[in-house]
């Protein structure tokens, strides 16, 4: 459906060929989904199916949404969101590094890119001063054994 000349058969290696083939110019919604949002909207859509399989039984079993179908409920026990990942990324993380939005001003949705996809802007994008650059965190120092032993040694 997106590249019919292609023999790849896992969706994955099909959205890093389409984004090779485009050079990273292509907008997230000329991509495939995921493998991880492609299951997670089959048992969305599984679910609806069955509501509507049952919809003229009088008394028809419905299934909790939340409970591996893809949906997740506010704090009041309402349908709220959609659970579009399992976990893990959508894409492997040295092409999530190559994303970018082309924001002037500021990063707003809905012309970010990367606002509108859920992610961090990088160091690609091209405001380098929005709110929404991931924040990187020093790293601690850990003092050394060599230097524990030290103290030790000098507090006896």
């Amino acid at each position: 459906m997106y590249l019919p000349s292609t023999h790849t058969t896992e969706v994955n290696k099909l959205r890093y060929e389409l984004f090779c083939a485009r050079r990273g110019e292509v907008e997230s919604s000329q991509l495939p989904p995921c493998e991880d949002c492609l299951f997670m909207h089959a048992l969305r859509a599984n679910y609806q199916a069955a509501i509507w399989r049952r919809s003229l039984q009088s008394q028809p079993f419905v299934a909790n949404p939340t409970t591996d179908c893809g949906w997740m409920t506010d704090e009041d026990g309402k349908l709220a969101a959609v659970n579009w990942m399992r976990g893990g990324s959508p894409a492997p993380d040295a092409v999530m590094q190559l994303l970018s939005c082309k924001c002037v001003r500021s990063c707003e949705l809905p012309k970010c890119t990367c606002l509108s996809n859920g992610l961090k802007c990088t160091d690609m994008c091209r405001l380098q001063t929005c709110q929404n650059k991931a924040i990187e965190e020093e790293p601690v120092a850990q003092q050394s054994d060599s230097e524990s032993d030290v103290d030790d040694i000098e507090e006896d």
